[in-house]
């Protein structure tokens, strides 16, 4: 049985959105922690398994530990529409489209020392880029490549070069020390490259409570060229794995994509972990009345490879049609994948 996976934000955020959004077929929600607060995610988790419980729905509530990775750190939504140059801060500066240099901060730029005029920096999962025509000890002045919004938090890399990622920071080692504490039954390591990681993260997790409840699922998000060459021995220390095709396709290049993900597809299943495919499945869906063709094509491919969970973000987010996304795809799944109605694939902690 297929998964079907929503991830939390605004599109979902109204309980009647949210309840109808379970009752066409969600059966895990993701929360994202590098866009809420601990306390926005528990009261976020804490009404999702409300409505859970009130259709009678057994639901996966993941926790997603974005690692350490440099990030806008803009509060609102941010146009690139009319800006001939943004200068880009290497400190948490606050984002300003006014003046004669309108700018943006991030949370520091560890990318900074490889940053050249010429370079093409990456927001998001490849939405914006900025080309770079000047650098300083403090920022880079860049020109707009592309005219599109730029989302809250949105990560920031250099196309082409090689990045540092750090799986487990400080903010995650608190999040996990407590996450026995909380109601979410799974948790996702972003980056993770090797099995050390993973290890890592049971360490701070602990026991399982002495309640009864499992222990939290460790999820393994491999979204890097070098945690995708280590797909084998990651996938056998996970509970399950989350081939994250964003930062992937950022860190790995175009033409190295495809070969890339298909091994992490190859290895996961083949060490018998469930398989979890995410990022822009159906994003053409808040666009258009049909869905882009060729992502149809890929989600009912995954599907044929009988991937264990399919994972909604744009879609869900901020997506203008979070509904019709979740109905499709839980009759895709229904038509394409077991035949069987979208399941959780770990023990729901928000059940017992």
């Amino acid at each position: 049985m297929t998964s079907l996976i929503a991830t939390m934000g605004p599109a979902l955020s109204a309980p009647a959105t949210l309840h109808d959004a379970i009752a066409r077929g969600v059966s895990a929600l993701r929360f994202s922690a590098s866009k809420f607060t601990a306390d926005e995610l528990a009261a976020q988790a804490q009404r999702t398994a409300g409505i859970g419980k009130a259709l009678g729905r057994r639901l996966d509530l993941l926790l997603d530990l974005p690692g350490a990775k440099t990030r806008l750190t803009n509060e609102d939504w941010f146009p690139l529409a009319g800006l001939e140059r943004l200068h880009v801060r290497y400190s948490p500066a606050p984002a300003r489209r006014e003046g004669p240099m309108p700018q943006i901060g991030t949370t520091g730029m560890a990318i900074a020392p490889y940053i050249e005029p010429g370079d093409v920096l990456v927001l998001g999962d490849g939405e914006n880029a900025l080309r770079v025509e000047s650098c300083t000890a403090d920022g880079c002045v860049t020109r707009p490549l592309t005219h599109g919004d730029v989302g809250r938090h949105k990560g920031i890399s250099l196309h082409g070069k090689p990045q540092a990622y750090q799986a487990l920071g400080d903010a995650e080692t608190i999040a996990l020390k407590g996450l026995n504490d909380s109601i979410f039954s799974g948790v996702i390591i972003s980056f993770v490259e090797s099995p050390d990681a993973l290890e890592t993260a049971r360490s701070l997790i602990g026991r399982a409570p002495a309640d009864g409840r499992p222990a939290p699922a460790v999820i393994a998000k491999i979204e890097t060229r070098a945690g995708a060459e280590r797909a084998a021995e990651v996938a056998r220390a996970a509970d399950g794995v989350l081939l994250g095709r964003g930062d992937l396709l950022l860190d790995a290049g175009e033409l190295d994509f495809y070969d890339l993900g298909k091994k992490v597809m190859k290895e996961t299943q083949k060490a018998a972990r469930p398989l979890i495919v995410g990022t822009q499945l159906l994003p053409s869906l808040s666009e258009g009345w049909l869905p882009n063709r060729s992502e149809l094509a890929y989600l009912c491919h995954l599907l044929d490879k009988e991937v264990d969970g399919l994972m909604m973000a744009t879609e869900t987010t901020v997506g203008s049609a979070p509904l019709r996304t979740v109905e499709l795809v839980s009759a895709l799944i229904e038509r394409y994948g077991s035949g069987a109605a979208p399941a959780p694939l770990f023990a729901s902690r928000s059940a017992a």
